[in-house]
């Protein structure tokens, strides 16, 4: 082959870049090229363009099975991060709920408890107040049916109290008017009439012997009215003045 057929120069033999559609280009009519190697080039062609759109497609495959995986790995590592958030959320929330119902549980179960025995200590405190003023009560009677037979047994061994009584009544204001008449115990009667005769017959007392008193007391009466002085209604007074300071003494003060 001259150089003037050559693709490698141009046709002032210049040399210039070989381009491939030359190998295809049809034979000049100085070209003793034989035809079939013009056909073997263009399959050859053929071939590497095939190839090369082949490599081209695979490599467009990988790329794309690439992105594929990455953006399923991505999606299922998003998914499982917000399951996992999830489940932490919900595992505070029904640790958060469980918790307060536990504690409205226990509130009732406390109030439930503890309902019964207020009114156990309610009806405990009735009952000790009911016994104290019971107590209360008892102790007072005691004390005033001892307190009387104390005193029995103080006027039977010292008879002479009954003078004293006889004088304070003698001298009570204001004095009955009229005919006044002194009632006595048989006994004390005549111990009376010893010790305090004159002075009851200047007052213009008169003075009545009565089976029915004990003694240590004695009835005054007139036209007026009646004095009682009696053991038995000095008793009862001393009584009622012990009741009146129980019952005064167990209300609660006002506050």
């Amino acid at each position: 082959m001259s150089e003037s057929q050559s693709p490698q120069f141009d046709r002032h033999h210049q040399w210039r870049r070989w381009q491939m559609d030359e190998l295809i280009r049809p034979a000049g009519p100085g070209d003793n090229q034989a035809p079939t190697s013009t056909s073997t080039y263009q399959r050859k062609i053929d071939a590497a363009q095939k190839a090369a759109k082949q490599a081209q497609q695979r490599e467009a495959e990988a790329r794309q099975a690439e992105y594929d995986k990455l953006r399923q790995q991505a999606e299922e590592e998003g998914y499982q991060a917000g399951l996992a958030r999830g489940h932490e959320e919900g595992l505070a929330k029904g640790l958060e709920e469980g918790r307060q119902q536990a504690q409205q549980e226990l509130v009732q179960q406390t109030k439930d408890t503890l309902t019964p025995l207020g009114m156990l200590a309610k009806q405990f405190s009735e009952a000790l107040t009911q016994i104290d003023d019971t107590i209360a009560h008892d102790l007072v009677e005691l004390a005033t049916e001892t307190g009387k037979q104390l005193a029995a047994e103080a006027l039977h061994e010292t008879p002479e109290r009954i003078l004293t009584l006889v004088r304070e009544l003698l001298h009570t204001e204001p004095p009955l008017v009229g005919q006044q008449r002194l009632w006595l115990n048989p006994d004390d009667h005549a111990l009376v009439a010893e010790h305090l005769g004159a002075e009851l017959e200047a007052a213009n007392w008169k003075l009545q012997p009565d089976d029915q008193l004990a003694r240590g007391g004695c009835r005054v009466t007139s036209a007026q009215g009646e004095l009682d002085a009696t053991f038995e209604s000095r008793w009862q007074a001393v009584q009622a003045q012990a009741r009146k300071r129980q019952s005064s003494s167990s209300k609660p003060s006002a506050s």
